[in-house]
């Protein structure tokens, strides 16, 4: 790998090994589905993450907005790789 290439990241492999997702296939879904965004914008899964974007994911209950501090390695502990600057309970009615 480049050293370009070690500085980026596919948003759905970036969710997966930063620990904000648990599941690639879940963090792929959520992108296309609009749950995840890139600096303000809709981003799918294949869309290139790198350090200083602004992730924000939705979650069933929650949301959080993260800035990328890192790109994670194949083996990485989660919660490293992003750093919070908020999260929101969502109490609307989902059905």
């Amino acid at each position: 790998m480049t050293d370009k290439e070690q500085d980026r990241l596919r948003l759905d492999l970036y969710l997966k090994r930063s620990g904000l997702v648990k599941r690639r296939p879940l963090a792929a879904t959520l992108c296309d589905n609009g749950y995840v965004t890139i600096n303000g914008r809709p981003a799918g899964p294949g869309k290139t993450v790198k350090v200083g974007d602004r992730l924000e994911v939705r979650y069933a209950r929650k949301k959080v907005l993260v800035e990328v501090t890192e790109i994670p390695g194949k083996s990485v502990k989660k919660g490293e790789g992003y750093k919070i600057l908020n999260e929101e309970i969502i109490e609307e009615e989902l059905f």
